[in-house]
């Protein structure tokens, strides 16, 4: 019983991450973990050794669970695979994703942006479902799992994009582009245009930590 609660507050302790309620650096006390939750220590444990083999938290000494937060370095290094991984897996989206996907991507995306224009707490979540929609039709789930995986790690990036002016309906305008360049059967656009929407969050956000760093 201890494992299903387990996994059910890992899952409510990630929402709170991505959706920016727990920040980056931020301690994740047991005690007030126990008492949001009204659960078992043990439970919470567990569901904390969950979110750390997802990379969304790290144990460190002295300090106990903190939410994770990511370096110059190892953001580089995590786009740089995301770009590969992703141009990877569009060229088998172009190949097999059905009419059908494509009539019920566009229908996602019109509701992600409903939800990005009226920035509601599920804003985040919604962009990240249209993304997973669009590499699921690659077909290869070990390909998706890596690409999700990675995206989760960054969710930091992610978060900090949204606070930049005009990004919301920037986004709207490249989810848009890839669904036509899905929709045409055009790789070298889709490629493109998924390279320009990571490139814009990491270099975004590498900015701003690169200044925190030099002051």
């Amino acid at each position: 019983m201890s494992s299903v609660n387990s996994i059910r507050i890992s899952q409510e302790i990630e929402e709170a991450i991505l959706s920016g309620h727990f920040k980056p650096r931020e301690r994740l006390v047991e005690m007030d973990l126990i008492s949001r939750f009204v659960v078992s220590r043990t439970v919470i444990r567990e569901a904390l050794k969950r979110l750390e083999a997802k990379g969304l938290i790290r144990t460190t000494p002295y300090r106990g669970a903190v939410v994770a937060d990511l370096t110059v370095e190892e953001i580089e290094e995590i786009y740089f695979i995301r770009a590969e991984l992703e141009k990877i897996a569009a060229r088998l989206v172009i190949k097999q994703i059905t009419p059908a996907e494509i009539q019920h991507l566009k229908k996602l995306s019109k509701e992600v942006e409903r939800h990005l224009r009226e920035k509601t707490p599920q804003m985040i979540e919604m962009d990240s479902e249209f993304h997973r929609m669009i590499f699921k039709a690659c077909r290869n789930s070990y390909l998706y799992d890596m690409i999700d995986f990675l995206r989760t790690k960054a969710h930091i990036v992610r978060f900090n994009a949204w606070s930049l002016p005009h990004r919301i309906e920037q986004s709207i305008v490249e989810h848009r582009e890839m669904i036509k360049a899905i929709e045409n059967r055009d790789l070298s656009q889709l490629e493109k245009l998924i390279v320009k929407h990571l490139t814009f969050s990491k270099n975004s956000y590498m900015s701003q930590l690169k200044g925190v760093i030099a002051t």
